[in-house]
């Protein structure tokens, strides 16, 4: 009880509030205050990979996606590619502003994606080549190669001034053309937010938004003594929050993943950095498979997450990039045990399953200062032990994780609205670049069938070749292929938030704490 007193006091010290105060009700309907999440550590930058993830707040991408994945634009007032999607033309609309009132034109368009592509990596830019101005309203963008996937680019990339960036203070001082402007950042306390006058789209009911930056135990706290209206809550304390007073749980549909990278290539080789690559136990695909068949994903969403979680076959579950058919019956440990036993994986007399004088023991790896995967790193150990595969736990920091996650199974986060996904988890030019492709997996054939589906002229057409990515009827990444992932689910994001607000419904949020803020110019204070 005294640590719950305290955690209290310290948000409301924070907030400048009183514990003693009643329901966040913003004065004159017009503030809002929230804990959605960690601080940006980077900043608000976009060439540095704020916004990327579409957070609407203090920037615009060029184009929007709707709840149906579909595209629309606050600022375009048209766009169109030419045949084999290599040039984008895009025009935008009249009498655009900064947020500071300064006009928005082409050159800004230009000055963002050319500044971006130079910025050493930090944004994926795909295949853009250059940009170009043609006239104050109009922008030519030019691609070295077609790619199905750039309509994503154009619809994440926030656009800032080619005038007033400076990379050097754009960071903690950004202007930039979104729903909201900077007015305070506080690194390590708050960001104050007020409604843009110069935005292109619609208005919400907040004049003012306030994010403080707390950890989960501070913001719940902060929550239940009426301190906040909207703060992003983990599952283990959902179940608990629906009779805190005057607020209300929202649970939002997420595409944000839970899965385990499996080491692909035997153990024996070293990255650039002289971290080990493969594992002896993983190579083999009856292991990959039979760990696959084995975990119950449904009871692992509702022991370890609450039930707020959807079981998830592959990395893309519920887009439409997903093939229809990845799904399949688990919890059968049987089945796994028949596969083990066909590929020689035999019981020795310690009840482990070995083949070739190789023991099944694994270390599953996953970052640490996160309870959920915590709790899931257990079940999962849990769950494999009747099957003969030992597996210990370890964690570390991501830098610790990062030496360690070629050579062992890792449990990872994804997930996100484009289908470059899959291009970043199993294509073989992305394994060893940061995070991505992990395993070092590699299948001649998926690289073809990658390839393929990035040189159609526009999403649509590449659908159903990123299906194929999965199972092409021959190969393919899934479990009637190389099982090169045991995916578990989509962790659904909970919200406690105020009565009195609404926040609508969105495309599904992806990986990531702010990705709630995708229509936040539709939010809307509700009690009169």
């Amino acid at each position: 009880m005294l640590k719950k007193i305290v955690i209290a006091m310290q948000a409301a010290c924070l907030l400048g509030l009183s514990v003693h105060a009643q329901a966040a009700e913003p004065q004159n309907n017009q503030t809002l205050r929230l804990a959605i999440g960690a601080e940006p550590t980077e900043g608000f930058d976009p060439m540095l990979g704020w916004s990327h993830g579409s957070y609407l707040l203090l920037h615009s991408p060029l184009l929007k996606q709707n709840t149906d994945l579909s595209w629309h634009s606050y600022m375009l007032e048209s766009y169109k590619h030419n045949d084999d999607g290599k040039e984008w033309t895009l025009t935008l609309k009249k009498e655009l502003k900064f947020s500071d009132g300064s006009p928005l034109s082409a050159k800004d368009v230009v000055f963002t994606y050319n500044n971006a592509a130079a910025s050493g990596g930090k944004v994926d830019m795909g295949n853009f080549a250059k940009a170009e101005v043609i006239d104050p309203l109009t922008v030519k963008i030019t691609l070295s190669s077609p790619q199905s996937t750039f309509i994503n680019v154009l619809g994440s990339l926030g656009i800032v001034s080619a005038d007033k960036y400076d990379a050097k203070t754009y960071a903690h001082n950004p202007i930039g053309a979104g729903p909201y402007r900077l007015v305070a950042f506080q690194p390590g306390q708050q960001l104050i937010v007020e409604q843009n006058p110069y935005y292109a789209g619609p208005k919400n009911s907040f004049n003012k938004m306030v994010f403080v930056f707390l950890d989960e135990d501070a913001a719940f706290a902060a929550a239940q003594s009426g301190q906040l209206d909207i703060v992003r809550i983990p599952a283990a304390v959902a179940t608990h929050a629906g009779d805190v007073k005057n607020m209300k749980l929202t649970e939002r549909y997420s595409v944000e993943n839970r899965g385990i990278s499996f080491p692909i290539p035997p153990a024996g080789e070293k990255d650039n950095q002289g971290n080990p690559i493969g594992n002896d136990i993983t190579s083999d695909v009856a292991i990959r498979k039979a760990i696959n068949y084995a975990l119950d994903r449904k009871l692992l969403v509702e022991s370890v997450l609450e039930g707020f979680a959807i079981p998830a076959y592959t990395g893309v579950e519920g887009l439409p990039w997903n093939n229809p058919q990845s799904a399949f019956k688990d919890g059968d440990i049987e089945k796994a045990k028949t596969i083990l036993e066909n590929a020689g994986w035999k019981l020795n007399s310690a009840g482990l399953r070995e083949k070739n004088g190789k023991v099944a023991k694994l270390t599953l790896w996953y970052a640490s200062g996160d309870s959920t995967r915590r709790d899931l790193a257990q079940a999962i150990r849990a769950s494999l032990k009747p099957l003969g595969i030992e597996m210990d736990l370890k964690s570390g920091s991501w830098e610790t994780v990062e030496r360690n996650m070629h050579a062992n199974p890792t449990l990872f986060g994804w997930g996100s609205l484009d289908p470059m996904e899959l291009v970043h988890n199993y294509s073989s030019k992305a394994a060893g670049v940061g995070f991505y492709n992990a395993g070092y997996y590699k299948n001649t054939a998926v690289d073809q069938i990658i390839e393929q589906a990035l040189r159609q002229p526009d999403q649509t057409a590449a659908i159903p070749l990123w299906q194929q990515v999965d199972w092409n009827g021959k190969t393919g990444t899934g479990i009637q292929g190389d099982a090169a992932w045991a995916w578990l689910m989509n962790v659904q994001h909970i919200y406690l938030q105020n009565k009195c607000v609404e926040i609508g419904t969105s495309a599904p949020e992806i990986h990531g704490s702010w990705s709630v803020l995708n229509n936040v110019d539709q939010w809307a204070w509700t009690c009169q």
